[in-house]
């Protein structure tokens, strides 16, 4: 038997983001999530899914079910985009209600199923499509998969009654982490702390049908929490795990909110009060200030690595020639080595190119000394080093990137120099925070070759990269720093060539205003002490400090 849905829902919504449904022969009815490319769990699925889970159930042929996802991908949780919706009613709509009702009403259907229920969990379960699983009697994935509730780096928490089901599985210092950090967990570390049941040998959806028919149904709101998670909720883990997130994430109200939902659980409310306290804190957090800042952010950045018209396709970087062997260099040499590039790192003098590697093997065999590094991983990252003197070696370069300190002069020889030691289509870059790069592209013959790649100290350590599109930058040149960007795990923002570009032109009154309140009386670490209370990752004057009080003064 198959079923399908036609026209819209009763909310409106077309089934273009739906969910199908077949029956096999052994009697397994199963379920897949149809959104592509993350299966995201958008109203008009939720209603599909809805549909089609109370169709198995009343089906008298089908004995047992199984929920999976399309393609690769289980399920990457809610759609984001619809939250915009949610919040324009505003939080008066929502006094007895979830914002996620939708949700959670579906995924009270799936644990009510009077027929077992496993989730097929054949790719990665983030967010709300861990609550999917979770609301499965069981679960059997497949061993590349990891499972995760990122909720929190959008400023949230996990709203479809994964605060209240998580403990019921796992101990707390598996499932707090999940929740307050957003970090995902693999499958075999799933298994191993009780999240998913079993791991696939072969094809996940037949085993999740074969364990279907073989175990009765077992809701996990129907479950106690694990008495060890009772007792070190009560014996002060919660509050230390609390204290521990507000010294990691400064300012940040989600984990506190993430905490009282845990609490909830591990008191001695039942599961359907638990979740009355999920949605008042889900409720507070989705219409505060600082989820609509990072959602916003969530979208801004995947919009910024568009670039609009451009069609050409970007040049494969396969050697990097990077000319500076200081703070800023070092760092970009260190990004393109741990993504197996090759890199010619060049400086004027012999104790400055010394000093720079010597920098740079320290950074790695520190990883080593605290276990995050293999010793013979970072004897090969520095194997990838060519440091030279000479310009010549950067002949079998694809991209140069000059990282030199701003000091006009200085760069256009440094570019006079590579113009005449580098192949015709080697793309030539400079790294300036601030200098006009149009006048610096003026030295090469090829004027076309040059964009600004203006990395943010330090280099390997920061995400923003600003690629700064010159007058004359060909589309193949733009097209290939931005995807160079992606190469080395890099937020790649294409930006105008004006004074402070973007990043330094936000930055410039902030830093100016720290200052004047160092003029004002105040002391350093008045003002640094401040910033970082706020959230800062560190004070505007240990900033400059780090990337050199006489930067802006050169230029």
């Amino acid at each position: 038997a198959a079923y399908s849905r036609e026209g819209q829902d009763s909310l409106g919504f077309f089934p273009n983001m739906t969910t199908e449904i077949h029956v096999r022969p052994d009697g397994v009815g199963v379920l897949t999530l149809n959104n592509a490319p993350v299966n995201s769990l958008s109203a008009s699925l939720m209603a599909s899914f809805g549909e089609n889970i109370q169709k198995l159930v009343a089906d008298p042929k089908v004995k047992a079910i199984v929920v999976t996802g399309r393609g690769g991908f289980f399920c990457g949780g809610a759609e984001i985009t619809e939250f915009g919706k949610i919040t324009k009613q505003g939080p008066e709509a929502f006094k007895d209600v979830s914002p996620v009702q939708g949700l959670c009403t579906v995924f009270d259907l799936v644990d009510a199923s009077p027929k077992t229920v496993v989730a097929a969990v054949n790719g990665m379960a983030l967010g709300g499509g861990l609550e999917v699983a979770l609301a499965c009697h069981y679960r059997v994935g497949v061993a590349a998969a990891s499972v995760g509730f990122p909720e929190v780096q959008l400023g949230l928490l996990p709203g479809g009654e994964g605060t209240q089901r998580i403990p019921r599985l796992a101990p707390l210092e598996v499932c707090l982490p999940m929740l307050i950090t957003g970090a995902p967990v693999k499958m075999a570390q799933a298994l191993k702390a009780g999240i998913v049941d079993a791991i696939a040998k072969g094809d996940v959806v037949e085993e999740a049908a074969q364990f279907a028919l073989s175990k009765p149904p077992a809701p996990i709101s129907k479950r106690p929490v694990l008495q060890a998670n009772r007792f070190k909720a009560l014996g002060g883990a919660l509050d230390m795990v609390l204290n521990q997130a507000s010294q990691q994430a400064k300012g940040m109200i989600a984990p506190e909110a993430i905490i009282n939902c845990v609490r909830a659980a591990c008191s001695t409310m039942s599961f359907q009060e638990g979740c009355k306290v999920e949605s008042k804190e889900f409720t507070r957090l989705l219409f505060g200030v600082q989820s609509a800042a990072l959602r916003h952010l969530f979208f801004a950045e995947r919009m910024a690595n568009k670039v609009a018209g451009l069609t050409a396709k970007p040049a494969p970087i396969k050697k990097v020639g990077i000319v500076g062997a200081g703070l800023m260099g070092g760092g970009i040499a260190i990004c393109f080595v741990q993504k197996g590039i090759a890199v010619v790192l060049k400086d004027a003098k012999q104790e400055w190119l010394d000093s720079g590697m010597k920098n740079i093997t320290a950074i790695w065999m520190g990883q080593v000394k605290r276990g995050r590094l293999a010793e013979e991983k970072a004897k090969g990252y520095v194997g990838l080093i060519k440091p030279t003197l000479n310009y010549d070696d950067f002949m079998d370069c694809d991209i140069i990137i000059e990282a030199v300190p701003e000091i006009m002069t200085l760069k256009k020889e440094v570019f006079q120099a590579l113009d005449k030691c580098t192949k015709p289509d080697t793309l030539i870059c400079t790294n300036t925070s601030g200098l006009n790069i149009d006048e610096i592209a003026a030295e090469l013959k090829d004027p076309s070759r040059c964009m600004g790649t203006h990395f943010f100290s330090p280099a390997n350590v920061m995400q923003l990269l600003e690629n700064v599109k010159t007058a004359k930058a060909s589309e193949k040149t733009i097209a290939t720093c931005m995807a160079m960007g992606k190469v080395i795990s890099k937020k790649a923002v294409l930006v105008g060539n004006c004074d402070g570009f973007v990043g330094n032109r936000m930055l410039a009154p902030y830093a100016s205003e720290a200052k004047q309140l160092l003029e004002d009386g105040a002391t350093i670490e008045q003002v640094d002490r401040v910033a970082e209370s706020f959230g800062m990752a560190m004070g505007p004057m240990t900033l400059g400090d780090l990337v050199g009080q006489e930067l802006f003064w050169k230029q």
